[in-house]
Order: structure tokens, then sequence, then C-alpha cells
């Protein structure tokens, strides 16, 4: 029953909250646990008056999935963790309707998880990026390959796909894989290749460059050898979806001995300096590649402008600087807006300078937000 000690919650709000929980469901509807459960918290105020604790900005159904995520992660004895892979290790779930172990256990620890909703924003570190970022690596660098590369990431969180060079990364397609990175990782990566653009990168004998330098730039770093961090970035994973939880943590395991840098600060204001820290690991002459995954699109318009304006200056002291990004379309100055709609929503650009002088903005083609298929142009530049 509703807490009468507790302030009558806004309406308005409340019920946009469900809207999208709702909305959550029908667009997700091939995960059978987080629908299911969204489906649930559409109709039932008093789960979904649980987000209300959320900070401006942050009031969506992944930062509710991931507090419940986190409790049963640090709980594993609750009655809904059971319907977890993640926590109970099975390849899926428990078989039948989990709601009633997922609204008992939420109302019962309800402080827990609106603390940790107030407290707390989603953070993905889906490794499996490092699919179209390998390959994005390889066509930045394809002019200058033997020069090693100072990698930068904006938003980078835990820093998990600095490590890119580091993975495994499978492109494939009908007869054929073909490999980027270090064939024999513990860290599997793997994407469909819709345009056959391993076999062009093999043909061209293109690989992933030396990477001497790894700094990432985050507003909120996370700290591989803290096992609360940590677990709050798993959290944020759908644990429903095959292999993601298990390259995660295995990413985890590999970086954690020797993680990378990541520095705490705004990835426009702070951006310079990130450049220069960067460099003090690769050497000067060392090729700074920039990467956003996902991360402009948190930037207003204006941030952006500033952001592109920032690297051209850049440009003026770094003989050989490239920008890497995958973002949702239109959030990237300087490349060309697709003019049809995007599947995945995500356009990987390419933006090079080369002895201060800027070449030609390329739209490299498009991909999954989660690296589970590229659908790149052939003739990446100068590959």
């Amino acid at each position: 029953m509703p807490d009468p000690t507790r302030p009558a919650p806004d309406g308005a709000r409340l019920a946009r909250i469900q809207r999208r929980f709702g909305e959550f469901a029908t667009e997700y509807a091939a995960l059978p646990l987080y629908s299911t459960i969204c489906r649930h918290v559409a109709l039932d105020a008093e789960t979904a008056s649980l987000l209300l604790a959320a900070r401006p900005g942050q009031a969506r159904p992944v930062l509710w999935l991931a507090a419940l995520h986190d409790l049963v992660l640090r709980n594993p004895d609750l009655p809904a963790a059971q319907w977890y892979p993640s926590v109970s290790g099975a390849s899926s779930g428990s078989v039948g309707d989990p709601w009633l172990d997922v609204r008992r256990t939420a109302l019962t620890h309800a402080d827990e998880l609106r603390h940790l909703i107030a407290t707390h924003g989603t953070q993905t570190n889906e490794v499996n990026r490092a699919v179209y970022v390998a390959v994005g690596l390889a066509a930045a660098t394809a002019d200058c390959n033997a020069v090693p590369v100072a990698l930068v990431e904006l938003g980078a969180s835990a820093g998990l796909l600095l490590g890119v060079d580091r993975y495994a990364v499978e492109l494939t397609s009908p007869g054929r894989t073909d490999h980027l990175g270090d064939e024999a990782s513990p860290v599997r990566c793997s994407g469909e290749d819709r345009a056959d653009v391993g076999a062009h990168l093999a043909a061209a004998g293109a690989r992933l460059p030396a990477v001497r330098g790894r700094v990432g730039l985050d507003l909120d770093p996370v700290d591989l050898a803290s096992g609360d961090e940590v677990r709050w970035l798993e959290a944020c994973l759908w644990p429903e979806v095959p292999g993601r939880v298990e390259r995660f943590r295995a990413a985890c395991d590999l970086l954690r001995d020797d993680p990378p840098t990541v520095l705490r600060g705004d990835m426009v204001d702070d951006l310079a300096h990130t450049v220069r820290f960067a460099r003090t690991r690769a050497g000067r002459d060392a090729h700074v590649v920039v990467l956003s995954s996902w991360a402009m699109t948190y930037l207003a318009p204006t941030r952006r402008l500033e952001l592109a304006a920032t690297l051209d200056a850049l440009a003026g002291d770094v003989s050989r600087l490239s920008w890497l990004t995958a973002e949702p379309p239109g959030c990237v100055p300087g490349l060309q807006e697709p003019t049809v709609d995007v599947e995945g929503d995500t356009v990987l650009g390419l933006q090079r300078w080369r002895k201060g002088r800027a070449l030609a903005p390329a739209v490299l083609g498009t991909c999954h937000p989660h690296g589970t298929w590229i659908d790149l142009l052939p003739a990446l530049p100068h590959v």
C-alpha cells in the first residue's frame, strides 16, 4: 500500500514516467525480462514513483532498471534475483512472469532504490562498440599506420573502449570472418559486416596501430579497482542480451592491472588539457585520435560547436589529429547529415587534420549503437 506519510507525487510527472515505461516495453519487446517488467511498471504507480527521485533529465526507465539490477547483483538471495541471468548464471532467467518477485523486491527495498536513483545516472560501457571503433581507428590511421597513437575518449566512463587494440574484434559476413586487434584476447567482440568492409581492409593490409597512450575524459570517471563503481556499470547493462555481461567482465579483468587513465572533467573545457596529457604518454609526434561514442548527443548544440572549434585549434599544434565519432545523426558539426533515416541511429564519421590542414570530413557509414552490425562504405579514406 502507498505510504500515507510520504508527500503525494507530482501527478503529471508520474504519468509521464509510466508512459515511458510503456514505450520501453513496446520498443524492446524482444527482451522478455525487461519488457515484461516495464509493461507492469507502466500500470503500477507505486513502483513507477520510485523514479520521481531521479535528478533532472535522468527519469528514464533504464535508470530504474539499473537500480534494481544493482540491488540484485549485491543481494543474489532476493526474490527477483532468480530472473537475472547475470546473477543466476543461466543463459536466460527463470520461465514465467517475474513481476510478483520484482514488485515485492522493489517495494521492500524502496528506500534503497530511491537513493540509488537519486545519486546515480546511467553509464553504458558496451564493450562490443569496439567493433566499429576498431574499423574507424583503422580508417583514421591508414595514411600513417606506423605512427604510434594517443587515443583520447570523450565520455569514457571506465575507459573500456580505450583497450580496443587488446580485444579480439571479428567482422563476420557470409563465408568469411575478418579480424582486428588481438585474436588471442579473452575479450571477444563481434559484429555483422554488411558491406564486406573486413575483406576490403584485409586486402589493403589495414590493421590497428600501436596505441601508446590511452586517456579518457568523463564528468564522473569509474575506477576499475572499485567494486561498487564497476558493479554499477554492470547494472546499467541489459542482463538478457547474450554475452554482454560476460564480455564486460572479461574487459574489466583484462584492463584492471594496467587500466587506462580517465581524467575527471568536461569534454569541451578540458579537452585541450587531456590531449596534452595523452601526448606526454605517447610522445609529441604521436597521432592523436579523439573518439566519441554516443557522447556528443548529451551536449547542447552550442557546446558541440565549441568542441569542434577546440579540435580545430589543437590541429595547429598536433601534426596528426583525427576525430572519430559514432553519434546519432546531426550531432557532429562538420559531417554532412544523412538525408534518410539511419537504421541503428548511429553514424560513424571521421574528421582529420594533417600538419594543421583540415581534410574533407567523411561519413564512413552507419552501425548498430552496440556494434551488433556495421554497414560502412567500402571506399574508406586512404585505405
